[in-house]
């Protein structure tokens, strides 16, 4: 009953069916309390700031996209990892 079956469709399982449901029920219930625990760390997080994150940033899970370099920017920059890594001599 805890798990969530309907009591009347045990007898019409086999064992490897209701095994089958058991750990699926399981991981649910598992994946429900986190989802729990999430919720609460976050709210108590957003409780404690002092101004609210950008709500996009926020439910999306990431920033807003940073305009791309430019491509002398990024040849400057593998230019200077090669040389810090020895692929060029100075």
């Amino acid at each position: 009953m805890s798990l969530g079956f309907d009591p009347a469709g045990f007898w019409c399982q086999t064992l490897r069916t209701y095994l089958a449901h058991t750990r699926g029920a399981i991981k649910r219930l598992e994946r429900e309390q986190s989802d729990r625990a999430w919720l609460a760390w976050h709210v108590e997080g957003l409780a404690r700031t002092k101004t609210l994150p950008d709500a996009e940033k926020f439910i999306l899970g990431r920033a807003v996209r940073k305009p791309a370099q430019s491509p002398d920017v990024l040849l400057a920059m593998g230019m200077a990892l090669a040389a810090n890594w020895g692929a060029i001599r100075k």
